[in-house]
């Protein structure tokens, strides 16, 4: 029998949804000779492990609520930046990943999505959640964007407690997996959204897992926990992965399958030395390591911070930025070339996100400037009018053209979350709630809906065609960034 504290999961298989023509990518027109090149040479390889890291970052230093001070590293590629300064970057083929602390071998992470038959379309989600960290108990909570439910929660590293400081959520694809990162462990954790894609580590066999938002496994027995890799050792307040991203790998027509995902994931080596790796998204294996060149070092002394956000385009790019700077990174998935943008409008970047359109948006703190555009086809900057002097932090965009920031009380509007017309850049309105504490992240559900989730302990959902509000509590509280649902690569990829 199946113990109280444990069960199958049911399989929960949702209508194809945001469905378009397949047809050859290509790549990005946009011009390369506005920022300095530099080339770079390969070195050696790195393993990755599920041990701890030696430092710990406090939710409070990072996202108390209303602190203006809430912010919070292998084969050679050529790399460019507007400085023109030189990268390596690493690539590597050793690393092993663990669950448990036992080496295991996971499942596929390129999962069928459409069916025996795609006919030329591209495969939607097949679940739908919600993935929230619980900073405060070193946990993530999985909520059914359809009922509202708040289905299981699960240990988000072995430290099994809040010092692993989980923050970033990120889902693939088509919503089969979320990673977390964790601020203080130096680690990131691939969680599995269904028991198909669990595996039965002691051959019992049935999935152990979470049965509900009360009870959680120890993180050895948690078999929807498919691996745990160590990125850095953190050794100041900011040195922990925070920016964490899904890149969408490549949709094969004959199996119906996403193939190739890739992890992503920001962290400092050393201080102001800043790298984003690239994980294989099915073992958590390391493959590279990408120096980011003139890192900006703004915060916590010559330490700096971490890469802050972020998000994969619908070519693979990968865009990233830092916290309180005006930059905007951008890494291409193979050759790992590295470019690099400063806005001249006096950002001071947050959230960050990428729409449909091949944009990268930020959202700003404190600055003169609000929200902000970066084309990278024109190789140039935009603010949105009106939006100047919000607290901003998560930012997310949706296939209608909408992006939605979330803001901070002390800042212009108040405590909420802005609409912006992303393609007209001008103020929608602004969203206010019932309960607004510090809201933090933002992300677009399967049906479109936007979900804002606040520290303070709980999410709400919001209608963008009639503005209805739905409110679900979440207990614990949640410094949560990033694509928390999967929504926003999919907008991304698959515009509706």
């Amino acid at each position: 029998m199946t113990s109280d504290r444990s069960f199958v999961a049911p399989l929960i298989v949702l209508p194809l949804v945001l469905l378009v023509g397949c047809g050859d990518d290509g790549g990005r027109g946009d011009s390369e000779s506005a920022t300095g090149s530099a080339s770079a040479t390969a070195t050696a390889s790195t393993s990755a492990t599920a041990t701890m890291g030696s430092a710990s970052e406090g939710s409070a230093s990072e996202g108390s609520s209303g602190s203006a001070s809430a912010s919070e590293g292998s084969t050679s590629a050529s790399s460019s930046t507007s400085s023109g300064s030189s990268a390596s970057a690493t690539e590597t083929g050793t690393g092993t990943s663990t669950t448990g602390g036992v080496a295991t071998d996971t499942t596929d992470s390129d999962t069928a999505t459409t069916g025996p038959a795609c006919e030329g379309m591209m495969g939607g989600f097949d679940f739908s959640y919600l993935w929230v960290a619980n900073t405060d108990q070193g946990s993530i909570s999985k909520v059914n964007t359809l009922t509202l439910v708040e289905e299981a929660r699960y240990y988000s590293d072995p430290a099994q407690s809040g010092a692993a400081d989980p923050s970033r959520t990120s889902v693939n694809i088509d919503g089969h997996y979320v990673v977390v990162s964790n601020r203080g462990a130096g680690t990131v954790t691939k969680v599995a959204a269904s028991a198909m894609d669990c595996v039965d580590k002691n051959q019992n066999g049935q999935i152990d897992t979470s049965p509900n938002k009360d009870t959680l496994l120890p993180y050895a027995e948690e078999e929807c926990i498919l691996w745990t890799t160590k990125v850095n050792s953190p050794f100041s307040v900011g040195a922990g992965p925070r920016a964490t991203a899904w890149a969408p790998g490549t949709f094969n027509e004959a199996t119906c399958k996403y193939e190739n995902q890739k992890v992503w994931v920001g962290y400092l080596t050393a201080p102001g030395q800043a790298e984003i790796a690239r994980l294989n998204g099915d073992t958590g294996e390391i493959e590279a390591t990408i120096p980011l060149p003139n890192w900006p070092v703004v915060i916590d002394g010559a330490n700096g911070y971490a890469p802050y956000g972020a998000a994969a385009d619908a070519d693979g790019y990968i865009w990233t930025t830092g916290v309180f700077t005006n930059v905007a990174y951008r890494i291409h998935p193979e050759t790992l070339e590295v470019k690099r943008w400063d806005s001249p409008l006096g950002d001071s970047h947050y959230g960050m996100t990428v729409d449909s359109q091949g944009r990268a948006w930020f959202a700003n703190w404190t600055a003169g400037v609000g929200a902000t555009v970066f084309d990278p086809k024109t190789e140039t900057w935009a603010a949105v009018p009106g939006s100047e002097g919000i607290l901003g932090r998560g930012i997310a965009a949706d296939t209608m053209g909408n992006v939605w920031v979330a803001t901070n009380n002390g800042g212009a509007f108040g405590c909420g979350m802005l609409q912006v017309d992303g393609n007209a850049l001008t103020t929608i309105t602004h969203h206010t709630f019932d309960m607004c504490g510090t809201p933090l992240g933002t992300s677009i559900d399967i049906e479109g809906k936007v979900w804002m989730v606040d520290y303070s302990g709980w999410a709400y959902q919001v209608d963008p065609q009639t503005y209805e509000k739905k409110v679900v509590p979440i207990a614990n509280v949640h410094y949560t960034y990033s694509d928390m649902t999967g929504g926003g690569l999919q907008g991304a990829v698959m515009p509706g």
